[in-house]
């Protein structure tokens, strides 16, 4: 890396957003909807701390690395925890030195927990390295239930038996794909605040930043990048509701949530298999899962891709603060006084959305 140009998303001209979607396209690395420009304009719509650095090599653009600048050149991947991927998007034959990187863009950090790129110079600063669960639907769903099969999971014949009964016992069966649905909407919401109530996250959609996103993201339907709404009702009920975004074939599963009185059915399973059953006519041939070791989603992946979790960083105030805070942190968690961190966990769930 030669050069470095901090700029804000608008005033990145025409030209160097066709370069952006080159590289995204030539690479299967960047085949996810986070690293589509029209994510990264919307989160800068609604935010006012996201910054682009463009990379050039030789005088060439070879690379550009979104981010959002926290309190004391704290860095973070554009979304926040509202991003399954990120990454600098890099030529296969661009250079870089990810503490430089740093520096260039006034960083005194920048945190990463999916991390996925053309890169290998974020190798040493990766501390975990997980999966996102997928299932891989570019043969047909019947060439993917028989993989399934052959690989000793039974998760998709069985769930066939569950959705049958609920269409018996419940109603008939309704599956829209891609709804302009404000009911189901709001019990995505309902539902899926009571979870992270229940479970002690920072509930999401009580902040008015990521309601706006949402909102903006779901105007989008082109047929390279869309929010659709998945809806799945029995009945006169809505069984489940999952709000995704797509990629032209690839579709992130991003939230789901399901009607607590139908749970025996397992109905956000029901609507994920018949959205597999249905992707060849979507133009679907993946859905990513996200990371996560929910049962439901390794039952029925197929394949997998691989996300780092780490931290770069540079000498500053900023990582010197932090790093108290995470010495504290990890002393109460060992100590007779471990039970504070549980009380502690929601204010940090609060400030990473934040």
């Amino acid at each position: 890396m030669n050069t470095l140009r901090l700029k804000k998303t608008t005033d990145l001209a025409p030209a160097e957003w066709a370069l952006w979607l080159d590289i995204q396209e030539r690479s299967g690395v960047y085949e996810s909807s986070y690293f589509r420009p029209e994510f990264v304009r919307a989160v800068a719509a609604v935010r006012d701390d996201v910054e682009v650095a463009v990379l050039s090599q030789d005088g060439q653009t070879v690379g550009f690395f979104p981010f959002q600048r926290g309190s004391l050149n704290l860095g973070k991947p554009v979304g926040g925890k509202l991003s399954d991927y990120h990454g600098p998007l890099l030529r296969q034959t661009a250079t870089l030195d990810p503490v430089e990187l740093l520096r260039g863009c006034r960083l005194a950090s920048w945190d990463f927990d999916h991390l996925v790129t053309a890169t290998p110079a974020f190798a040493p600063y990766v501390s975990i390295h997980d999966h996102s669960p997928c299932l891989d639907l570019a043969e047909g769903f019947a060439t993917y239930a028989q993989q399934r099969r052959a690989a000793g999971s039974d998760a998709v014949h069985k769930q066939g038996q569950k959705t049958r009964k609920l269409a018996r016992e419940v109603g008939r069966l309704e599956f829209t794909a891609d709804a302009d649905d404000d009911e189901a909407f709001a019990l995505l919401k309902t539902w899926k605040s009571a979870q992270y109530v229940r479970t002690g996250l920072a509930d999401v959609f009580s902040f008015p930043w990521t309601i706006e996103l949402i909102a903006r993201l779901r105007e989008q339907r082109t047929a390279d990048f869309a929010a659709p709404l998945t809806v799945l009702r029995a009945g006169d009920k809505v069984a489940a509701v999952a709000l995704s975004l797509r990629s032209r074939g690839v579709l992130h599963h991003w939230f789901t949530a399901y009607n607590p009185e139908l749970s025996s059915y397992s109905p956000g399973v029901a609507l994920l298999v018949q959205l597999a059953e249905q992707s060849a006519g979507l133009g679907i041939r993946k859905i990513d899962l996200g990371r996560g070791d929910e049962r439901y989603k390794w039952s029925l992946a197929s394949s997998s891709i691989e996300v780092g979790e780490g931290t770069v960083a540079c000498p500053a105030l900023g990582t010197w603060l932090r790093a108290g805070w995470r010495r504290s942190r990890d002393w109460l968690a060992s100590s007779s006084l471990k039970n504070t961190t549980r009380l502690l966990r929601p204010l940090r769930e609060w400030l990473a959305y934040r």
